[in-house]
């Protein structure tokens, strides 16, 4: 696997030139508003970031899937697949989408898009799901577009700024995925046929 496609996105394995992006996006002021992300790190030397994308690299283990979002021919963020479940065919899902000016692009809903749609359609998984603070809004907005539906809220389960606070279960299974794909072909194919015809024939 050499990546895997979105529209305006593409996700790959991770390179060791993919720490500096990281930890270049992680040293800028970005205090304005909510990450699309769902944990919080202490902050890292770049040594840290490149011991950890070499350890990516050489990881053998199969219960994740890491990998770079790239758009434009640069490194935007991060997305995973991890604890994967064999015998349940589920698994957790990650992102986080580095600088401000990056989000609100539509990028994180590419990647996520892209991974579910390959880890349902690949990896033969039947169930993927992911946790999210509730006044991380703009996150929760993204997965619902996806077909993300809130199951529950694990109470005081997250620790930020100085308090716990709540997580929002969140659920997406096979079957829901695939039906929402094929409603949006649905819609998608008349405006492609119309194009079509209304490019002159040489």
């Amino acid at each position: 696997m050499a990546w895997i496609a979105g529209n305006s996105i593409i996700l790959r394995a991770w390179e060791r030139d993919d720490a500096q992006a990281r930890w270049e996006a992680d040293r800028t002021a970005d205090d304005a508003e909510p990450k699309l992300r769902d944990w919080h790190e202490p902050p890292k030397s770049l040594a840290q970031r490149e011991a950890e994308a070499d350890e990516r690299v050489a990881s053998s283990d199969e219960s994740v899937v890491a990998l770079v979002i790239e758009a434009d021919g640069r490194a935007v963020g991060d997305i995973n697949l991890f604890n994967i479940d064999e015998r349940n065919r589920s698994a957790m899902l990650g992102l986080s989408i580095w600088r401000t000016e990056d989000r609100g692009r539509g990028y994180g809903t590419d990647a996520i898009r892209a991974l579910v749609r390959w880890g349902f359609r690949q990896k033969n998984l039947h169930r993927i799901e992911l946790g999210v603070a509730p006044h991380n809004e703009r996150a929760v907005r993204v997965y619902e577009r996806i077909g993300f539906v809130a199951e529950g809220r694990r109470r005081e389960s997250h620790y930020e700024d100085g308090h716990y606070v709540d997580d929002i279960v969140m659920g997406l299974l096979r079957s829901d995925f695939e039906a929402m794909e094929a409603a949006r072909d649905a819609v998608a194919a008349p405006r492609t046929a119309s194009r079509q015809q209304a490019v002159p024939s040489a």
